[in-house]
């Protein structure tokens, strides 16, 4: 097993935390806030599968921020949902 500096790390997990995050961060942008609920499908399909492929690989750290990022696209998700409610 090769040894992987703190940086390395560091940049792993952000790109693990980022990718189902800007899925949501691009319906926003495209669209409205008020439908950015609706990314969630989407993100945790793709998280999913990632988390899938991180775990073949024998990543768990890199599956564990994939949840994350899964758990954090979410909490947007129902922030958009909530937000579509109210008005």
């Amino acid at each position: 097993m090769a040894v992987v500096s703190p940086l390395r790390q560091i940049v792993n997990d952000f790109i693990a935390i980022s990718i189902p995050t800007s899925i949501w961060v691009w319906v926003v942008l495209q669209s409205s806030f008020q439908s950015g609920w609706i990314s969630f499908i989407c993100s945790g399909m793709v998280g999913f599968f990632l988390w899938l492929t991180s775990v073949a690989y024998g990543e768990a750290r890199f599956g564990r921020m994939i949840m994350v990022g899964v758990a954090i696209s979410a909490i947007l998700s129902l922030a958009s949902a909530m937000y579509r409610i109210s008005s």
